[in-house]
């Protein structure tokens, strides 16, 4: 990785256009890289790269653990060059895996167990990606949903399963656009 000023040069680089990204807010980023320090997390699956502003953070979060990795998917392929290169002048491209294509279909080719899952593509799949992606959690791993506020009323499923599974207990934060925060109950 970087030295830590080089790379807090390129975070504030990419949030200058994080509206033309979708990028996650700076405070989201950090209270969710929290989070992967929290859980001693190994392996993070994200679904929707973009530029690559929030695997950065979830790269640089599992550090301290000693490594780990990141497996990001991005269906844009404009975008999955930007991440890459963004990887790259990080200097984190040992860490990050990055999957392009259509999500769904790449979340059934992962193997598990990851320790935390973090949803920001297609609003309206997010029910079909926590159906996915739930077998891959390790019990005790958080599954986290973006936007879940700014945009609820694409993802009424999702919001209705994140609350209703047996499997999952949940709590909206009401950071950024809002996120579903869900931990898989050990069983």
């Amino acid at each position: 990785m970087i030295d830590p000023d080089a790379f807090e040069a390129l975070l504030r680089e990419l949030e200058q256009t994080a509206d033309d990204f979708w990028n996650i807010g700076r405070d989201n980023a950090q209270f969710l890289a929290l989070l992967i320090k929290t859980l001693n997390a190994r392996r993070v699956l994200e679904v929707g790269a973009s530029n690559g502003y929030s695997t950065l953070w979830f790269a640089r979060a599992l550090r301290p653990s000693g490594g780990g990795e990141v497996v990001t998917i991005e269906h844009d392929p404009a975008r999955a060059a930007r991440a890459r290169e963004n990887y790259r002048r990080a200097g984190l491209t040992d860490c990050i895996t990055l999957h392009e294509g259509d999500a769904r279909a790449l979340i059934a080719k992962q193997d598990g167990p990851f320790d935390f899952v973090f949803l920001d593509a297609e609003k309206g799949q997010y029910a079909g990606y926590l159906r996915d992606v739930l077998p891959l959690v390790r019990p005790g791993g958080l599954i986290v949903g973006d936007d879940t506020r700014s945009l609820r009323y694409q993802m009424t499923e999702y919001v209705h399963l994140a609350f209703h599974s047996p499997e999952l207990e949940s709590v909206e934060v009401p950071i950024d656009d809002g996120i579903i925060l869900s931990y898989k109950i050990p069983i």
